[in-house]
């Protein structure tokens, strides 16, 4: 069981280290995944209320916010085509002040490729990633 500490320091965002394709150099500006998993109610003759539940497939999502030199970069590696980039792991590591750390693994792929062109500073793009496996706290 692990401890719980009040008013200690929370995770944020500058505890994070993301790295793919061997390198933690890309510019990651947000990163968003999860698992969903089907359940449903079993219903029997005689009641209106479930009399057990039953659970199905399970459904990972992502999508990562890339700063547009890295995109570029990886762009460029890949021939132009994000898209006929082969699965590959992102590592995302937070560590808090206590050395606390939590290791996620995720085996994706780009599944868009575009640009998001503001009339802002700070050019950016969200991917969506398709997501084959999600290993969660795997340290």
């Amino acid at each position: 069981m692990s401890l719980i500490r009040k008013n200690g320091k929370a995770y944020d965002g500058g505890d994070v280290q993301i790295a793919m394709f061997g390198s933690l150099s890309y510019e990651v500006t947000e990163l968003t995944y999860g698992t969903e998993q089907e359940h449903q109610h079993n219903h029997s003759l005689g009641s209106n209320d479930a009399s057990s539940y039953s659970m199905g497939k399970k459904t990972h999502t992502a999508t990562m916010t890339l700063r547009l030199a890295s995109a570029s970069a990886i762009e460029k590696a890949a021939g132009g085509d994000l898209l006929k980039i082969k699965p590959f792991e992102i590592n995302v590591t937070f560590t808090n002040e206590n050395n606390d750390i939590i290791n996620d693994t995720l085996l994706v792929k780009f599944q868009s490729q575009g640009r998001d062109v503001p009339s802002e500073m700070d050019l950016k793009k969200q991917f969506t990633l398709f997501v084959l496996d999600i290993d969660y706290n795997n340290v």
